[in-house]
């Protein structure tokens, strides 16, 4: 385990320091591990919404169950899930889903 001693101290504006929080937990990160992968040129990428997760979860035990269901019923089932799939998308777009600050 690496020993980190040594600080680094910068000053930012309010809305910089939002904006740097928001994107460290988008990618699921601590602010300080996001600003050091940042400063030493690592990628970084974000982390996918928690909704997104969940509609995965969904398609996955439709899978699972597929061969005992009658096809009114994968059709209903796959309607929810692409409404939340939409739903889980636009939220990502404006930026309101509830993981992202």
């Amino acid at each position: 385990m690496r020993h980190r001693t040594c600080a680094i101290q910068i000053r930012v504006t309010e809305k910089e320091k939002q904006h740097v929080i928001r994107n460290a937990h988008r990618c699921g990160l601590s602010v300080s591990t996001y600003l050091r992968k940042l400063s030493l040129g690592k990628e970084i990428q974000s982390a996918p919404p928690l909704a997104l997760y969940r509609v995965y979860a969904q398609l996955t035990q439709l899978q699972q169950e597929y061969p005992n269901l009658s096809s009114a019923s994968i059709a209903e089932r796959l309607k929810t899930i692409s409404q939340a799939l939409m739903q889980a998308c636009c939220h990502t777009e404006r930026g309101d889903d509830p993981q992202w600050p």
